[in-house]
């Protein structure tokens, strides 16, 4: 009897341990590149969609040939774009864009319901990020008028190259604000306005430098885009920004909420953003998700990243 009720309570333990383990949700794993690795709450799921890592010891051929190929054509959209918007001329942007970036759609429930959200991360390397600061002094030194000003925000202005303490000083100087109401509704209204001519102008400096399209199909993708881009809207409800303190250092994170509106129909998003310094480069990670989930995917990256407030500068 004493045997059998041994093997009775052995049994017990070894179910109530497995059901146990089996009760346990596991947090996943997503990659921010250069090293840094975000944990999921349990309750969230996340499935890897593209991947390529920063670590190029980690990389497979496919994954080679993927970011050799978004390196080609970044430099391409680049230098195009680069001659296009600004009258100095520039050094062609060189060696590679992007050290790797990765693609995650995120799955989580509560009380409110199922959330879905999209989670992107860019790595740009120190290269990348020297270069552009010497576009921008290039263009404060040389630039027009016309050029100078679309560069409100100059970064050589405060550094002549990247590093991570520069970097994290830089971003923990940040006032931090917000943006709402009237004064938001405002930006949103002269930014619609300028939609046509934006998307038109840009078609048209594309089309003028296109070689094989036919007179007669450039007037008609011209006419088309010039209908389309009347049919676009965007709409703003809430902006902000801030400097932050997080597991990996000092940071910016930002979110934009908001809906794209195209011919009657509106489609609602909340953007959620980090911007983390590294060694080697930049990480930048956006979370997209409907503005009816912006609660719970704020929730969830600040348990992600360990996220705290910093006062910021003025």
């Amino acid at each position: 009897m004493r045997a059998l009720n041994k093997k009775v309570i052995t049994l017990a333990c070894a179910t109530c341990l497995t059901v146990g383990m089996g009760a346990v949700a596991y947090a996943d794993t997503v990659d921010l590149g250069y090293g840094m690795y975000g944990s999921t709450s349990p309750a969230v799921k996340a499935v890897e969609v593209m991947y390529v890592p920063t670590d190029a010891k980690l990389r497979n051929n496919e994954q080679n040939q993927m970011l050799f190929a978004a390196n080609k054509e970044s430099l391409s959209s680049i230098n195009t774009v680069l001659k296009m918007h600004y009258s100095v001329p520039f050094e062609p942007v060189k060696g590679d864009v992007l050290d790797g970036f990765s693609y995650y759609q995120l799955q989580g429930t509560n009380e409110q319901g199922h959330h879905t959200g999209y989670l992107l991360v860019v790595d740009y390397p120190k290269n990348a990020i020297d270069q552009a600061i010497k576009i921008d002094k290039t263009v404060l030194e040389k630039g027009s008028d016309a050029d100078k000003a679309k560069l409100k925000n100059s970064v050589s202005k405060h550094v002549d190259a990247y590093s991570k303490d520069t970097a994290q000083q830089r971003l923990a100087s940040l006032p931090g604000d917000t943006v709402e109401g009237a004064k938001l509704a405002k930006a949103v209204k002269a930014i619609n306005d300028s939609i046509p001519a934006h998307i038109n102008g840009t078609v048209d400096k594309l089309l003028a430098v296109d070689k094989k399209a036919s007179a007669k199909d450039k007037e008609a993708i011209s006419t088309f885009t010039g209908f389309m881009a009347k049919q676009l809207s965007v709409d703003a409800t809430h902006v902000a920004y801030q400097p932050v303190q997080t597991r990996y250092g000092t940071a910016v994170t930002g979110d934009v909420r908001g809906a794209v509106g195209f011919d009657g129909f509106r489609n609602s998003f909340a953007l959620i953003g980090y911007a983390i310094p590294a060694d080697k480069g930049l990480s930048l990670q956006f979370l997209y998700s409907d503005d009816s989930s912006y609660d719970y995917w704020t929730n969830e990256l600040k348990h992600m990243y360990q996220t705290q407030s910093l006062k910021g500068g003025k």
